[in-house]
């Protein structure tokens, strides 16, 4: 056991002496550590699961380095001036530290000291002698019901390089607000971009320097670096009629993605230009490529306050069958008027429009554009059926017509039209 341990130790060790984009695999591996394929195999999904190795569909598994992730999770002291509409008393020049905490003064001072931590936020009235005990513990004030405070506070705010933002809202009111943007800041956190399925691979590139010399390249399209500058795309098909005097008349027209490029993004330019590979490109650096089977596979939805996500709590109630899904209306998919909210059709529509492309073997595709019309009022509690069929399908489109049906009556109808990657 020891030596197996000591083995797998061992081939961690060596995935992370690998340079960025190396390709390995199970054999590979075993074949030069002298390891067996098991031995291997639980090595590289322990690497993947430490984030040393990323591997792609079809494609292969590779040496990868984690990048520092921009938070957008945290709050900031000006993001909480803006959102309550106030007015800055002291400390304009720190609004831009990150809230650790957000407190609410509700309590006597004595009681308050505990909770108080550097770069918190204390919510509080008219009361300076919890402000004065807030700053000396390194925590921002938020001074509520349109009060001001004394001169020593405001020195004292200065001496301690905290902000002191004054607002006409009253303590509960300010909170609410807070809350909400904090919430809507981690929404962010969840939204899956360019940077986070990028990895960067040589054999998709080509230096100016390579071109009228042997290339073997790995992909239709490829990548035309200056160093690590970004030139353009090409067509592989070219290569042998290129040179560093006349690559520029064949670069395709301009398609890359930056690191926050959002994953429906990423769906459309590379359904729009049938893309295998996208490169990811910022401020004129070449970072790496994004691959089509990173981007079209299902990517899992967000977790509601109940611990389940919207598409989990509609999988308990749906019944889905080749061309149509039943469901009832329960009061998470109504709007405030209770009714079938749009937002919540579009995510029957979707799971529908899925399953129907599925059975026509069409994995890789991006909706484009719909049309929706609404007959009549979908409302709570009733029990709806959802349609959906091809109507037209050309080499790149998908022409899709589906009808909500109430008791055999139309009530809605939308028409999609959907890029689809040509896998031939």
């Amino acid at each position: 056991m020891g030596e197996d341990m000591s083995k797998h130790e061992d081939i961690l060790k060596y995935i992370r002496g690998l340079r960025e984009g190396s390709s390995l695999s199970v054999r590979q591996i075993s074949g030069y550590m002298g390891v067996s394929l098991g031995t291997s195999y639980r090595a590289i999904k322990q690497a993947e699961q430490d984030g040393l190795v990323k591997t792609v569909e079809r494609v292969g598994t590779f040496r990868i380095v984690q990048r520092e992730v921009k938070s957008h999770g945290k709050i900031m002291f000006r993001e909480v001036n803006r959102v309550i509409q106030g007015t800055v008393l002291s400390g304009d020049n720190y609004l831009d530290k990150e809230i650790s905490r957000i407190l609410i003064g509700a309590m006597q001072t004595e009681d308050l000291v505990k909770y108080l931590e550097p770069n918190g936020l204390l919510i509080v009235g008219n009361r300076e002698k919890s402000q004065r005990k807030a700053l000396e513990n390194g925590v921002g004030l938020l001074i509520t019901g349109g009060f001001g405070t004394g001169e020593e506070i405001l020195k004292l705010a200065e001496e301690k390089q905290l902000p002191v933002i004054s607002t006409t809202h009253d303590s509960f009111t300010c909170a609410s607000i807070i809350h909400r943007e904090v919430y809507s800041l981690s929404l962010s956190q969840n939204i899956v971009t360019a940077g986070s399925l990028m990895v960067k691979q040589e054999q998709y590139t080509i230096d100016i320097n390579e071109l009228g010399t042997e290339i073997h390249p790995e992909d239709k399209n490829m990548i035309l670096l200056n160093g690590n500058r970004f030139v353009g795309a090409i067509r592989s098909k070219y290569l042998d009629e290129m040179t560093k005097d006349n690559y520029t008349s064949y670069l395709l027209p301009d398609y890359s993605a930056e690191e926050d490029t959002t994953l429906l993004s990423l769906r459309q330019i590379m359904s729009w230009h049938q893309l295998n590979i996208i490169p990811v490109v910022e401020s004129g650096d070449y970072r790496g490529i994004v691959h089509r089977r990173e981007v079209f596979k299902n990517i899992s939805s967000r977790n509601l306050k109940s611990g389940m996500s919207t598409d989990q709590l509609i999988d308990r109630e749906i019944k889905i069958d080749s061309n149509k899904i039943n469901i009832r209306v329960m009061p998470f998919m109504a709007d405030e008027y209770g009714s079938l909210s749009q937002a919540n059709f579009m995510r029957l529509a979707e799971r529908l429009i899925l399953v129907v492309l599925q059975e026509n073997d069409i994995h890789s595709y991006h909706i484009d554009t719909y049309n929706i019309m609404n007959f009549k009022i979908v409302q709570l509690y009733q029990e709806i059926e959802l349609t959906g069929e091809i109507i037209d399908r050309g080499e790149q489109f998908i022409r899709l017509e589906i009808i909500l049906n109430v008791q055999g009556t139309a009530y809605s109808k939308a028409t999609f039209m959907i890029q689809h990657f040509n896998e031939k």
